[in-house]
């Protein structure tokens, strides 16, 4: 699935460090090597180490959340359109040691759902390239809730490297609200707690990599946020 072939060339799908080796429908061979720290920057760079002699198209997967990319061939700038998703094709004769380096933005935005899911209903998700965070509550001040983390959309995540079960992967943290916590023991209702919420240095981490530092107590994707 990493990549596809057809009679106009070859399809990139997965972005990663590994090299291929195939043969075009002509059946000229071509090498291929892709450098990369995907998912966690969004540099990819593509170096021809055997080309077929006729040309042909290389087709890049642009993702959906890729808007802003940016494609270079050889230093220069690729001049056609870049539309996030679907996929550029890049037609020409290529040689040996040709480099194709695309760019992707990795910013970390905020993603809501459908109002109909009514759980996740005034909540949000953070995301960063195709990687979807969450709250984890071993990084929370001992005694403070998951659930009482409240994020202002003037929120900036910074990225940073954290090491999770030995697995270096890339966390984000921005400061946030912390609101006051009610005593809910035997109450289902009772008056909103009205007091001033408290700064909080949040970390949120790789959804996928929650669960690896011991046990953990809680951990949400969804969060309230507030304007």
């Amino acid at each position: 699935y990493a990549y596809n072939l057809s009679d106009k060339g070859l399809w990139i799908n997965l972005y990663g460090g590994n090299t291929v080796e195939t043969k075009l429908e002509s059946g000229e061979k071509l090498k291929l090597a892709q450098q990369s720290n995907y998912p966690w920057e969004g540099m990819v760079t593509l170096t021809m180490n055997e080309a077929p002699k006729k040309e042909f198209s290389m087709f890049l997967r642009i993702p959906a959340w890729a808007k802003g990319s940016t494609i270079k061939i050889n230093g220069k700038s690729f001049e056609g359109a870049i539309t996030e998703g679907t996929y550029v094709e890049i037609n020409r004769k290529w040689k040996k040691n040709d480099v194709i380096q695309l760019d992707m933005p990795m910013e970390a935005k905020f993603i809501e759902a459908n109002p109909l899911v009514e759980e996740n209903r005034n909540q949000m998700a953070v995301k960063r390239g195709p990687v979807v965070y969450c709250a984890e509550s071993v990084d929370m001040p001992s005694g403070k809730s998951v659930f009482n983390v409240d994020i202002p959309l003037s929120a900036k995540f910074n990225p940073e490297f954290v090491t999770i079960d030995n697995s270096k992967v890339m966390a984000l943290t921005a400061n946030v609200n912390l609101l006051p916590a009610n005593n809910w023991d035997k109450k289902l209702y009772q008056p909103i707690n009205t007091e001033k919420p408290e700064q909080l240095k949040l970390r949120l981490i790789p959804y996928y990599a929650w669960g690896n530092r011991g046990h953990a107590k809680e951990m949400s994707v969804w969060l309230p946020y507030s304007r």
